[in-house]
């Protein structure tokens, strides 16, 4: 076997190349898989261009040539208006054949093909004139027929050193869009790896704010201005609720006049009896707010109350009337003013409680502090969430770059029909 893989030229081929040498080693295989090609290709481009020459003088004869004499008028005119458009195809197709200076695959490939079709593009549109032509001028016509099928037979001879190896022609073609592939791939997990570096360290730097802040928010908490106001905060609390309770037992104790309250101020409205501003605003008062009464003077409110009462049997019926009279009479020898005076106390001790808290900075240090602490976590989570999604990213891509350098090698080894070792660990070093 080894005389045969000499004779192909295997054994020139190597079978390790780095991922950087591709591009080199493509281009030895390529000169190995087409010995002779570049002889064989400058050889006959010489004789295509010789080819085209001669065409287009046997063209320039055929549109100088007048037809017989003894042709009839009409099969003339015909004829001859159909070689005018004979010839212009056929020039047209001279002037495309531009001969190339290299002699490699490619540019031999892309020769052929672009020549050929242009043969048969003008063919085609010649054959629709040339029956009418050859009647006239048989022999030009058949020396111009003649130099497009040596045209064609030249251009078959051109790629014959390449028939039968279609298949590491694909390959080759393949290989540099896989590499490029392959390289985009590597740039973007480098890029995603910086990225992550970069969120990481950015992290850290978050971590060690939050723990730097963590401290300074446990000092502030340990220090006795931060006592100071939680005790202020505390008492604050304390006042506020018992302010609540004795406003709320105020309510309750008017509670049991509240419906007949109603029921005269809507005798009122209605103008079943009509009251005095002072009555009015009474009724108005304790309905509104009996807190707020209580800090008026709710005793002459009561009386006024009880005068509207009393001073009309039939403006509450006997049972609510003696009940509403009773309670009045209960509010008025309640102790309403020791009430009031505690409200007063309570509400002048909370301002004075709010006033010592309004001055501490304690609190609004202490707010930035967890703020900032509360900001930097977000950010944080915010941070490993997107790292987190970079290094599924970076998976994904490695999975992707592995499975192109499967495909590479399985091209290179259809291109040198044996196994070939690509390094690919290179470039995941540089």
């Amino acid at each position: 076997m080894k005389w045969l893989n000499k004779i192909l030229g295997k054994e020139e081929i190597p079978s390790t190349v780095a991922f950087g040498g591709i591009d080199t080693w493509l281009e030895m295989v390529s000169k190995s898989l087409f010995r002779g090609l570049s002889t064989n290709a400058e050889q006959l481009y010489e004789e295509i261009r010789d080819i085209r020459e001669r065409l287009k003088q046997n063209i320039s004869e055929l549109q100088d040539a007048e037809p017989d004499d003894t042709m009839p008028a009409h099969i003339a005119k015909i004829g001859l208006s159909n070689r005018d458009k004979m010839v212009k195809h056929l020039y047209s197709l001279t002037e495309k054949i531009s001969i190339p200076t290299q002699t490699d695959y490619k540019t031999v490939l892309s020769f052929y093909g672009i020549t050929n079709s242009d043969i048969e593009f003008a063919s085609g549109k010649s054959s629709k004139n040339v029956y009418y032509v050859r009647s006239l001028f048989p022999e030009e016509v058949k020396e111009v027929v003649a130099d497009l099928n040596q045209l064609r037979t030249l251009l078959n001879q051109l790629i014959t050193p390449m028939k039968g190896k279609e298949s590491q022609i694909m390959n080759l073609e393949r290989v540099p869009g896989i590499v490029e592939d392959i390289k985009e791939l590597k740039s973007r997990i480098e890029k995603e790896k910086e990225n992550v570096c970069e969120q990481e360290e950015e992290s850290s730097a978050l971590e060690r704010r939050i723990e730097t802040e963590g401290k300074r928010l446990g000092m502030i908490e340990e220090a006795e201005e931060w006592v100071r106001f939680k005790e202020l905060e505390t008492e604050l609390s304390s006042l506020e609720e018992e302010l609540n309770t004795l406003e709320s037992d105020v309510s309750n104790l008017f509670s049991p006049i509240n419906k007949a309250l109603n029921l005269l101020k809507k005798q009122d409205e209605t103008g079943r009896h009509t009251f005095t501003p002072e009555e009015r605003s009474a009724i108005s008062s304790i309905l509104s707010s009996p807190v707020r009464a209580l800090g008026e003077d709710i005793n002459e409110f009561l009386l006024a109350i009880r005068n509207i009462i009393e001073g009309d049997p039939a403006i509450l019926k006997d049972r609510k009337r003696d009940r509403t009279l009773a309670w009045i009479d209960h509010l008025l020898n309640s102790e309403l003013s020791s009430m009031k005076g505690k409200r007063e106390l309570l509400q002048s001790r909370i301002e004075e409680v709010k006033g010592k808290l309004s001055v501490l900075t304690v609190l609004k240090d202490r707010k930035a502090t967890e703020q900032l602490i509360v900001s930097a976590k977000a950010q944080l989570t915010r941070l490993q969430e997107g790292i987190h999604r970079s290094k599924r990213h970076i998976v994904s891509l490695e999975e992707e770059r592995t499975e192109k350098e499967r495909i590479l090698l399985e091209a290179l080894e259809g291109i040198a029909g044996k196994e070939i070792d690509v390094e690919f660990k290179l470039i995941r070093l540089l």
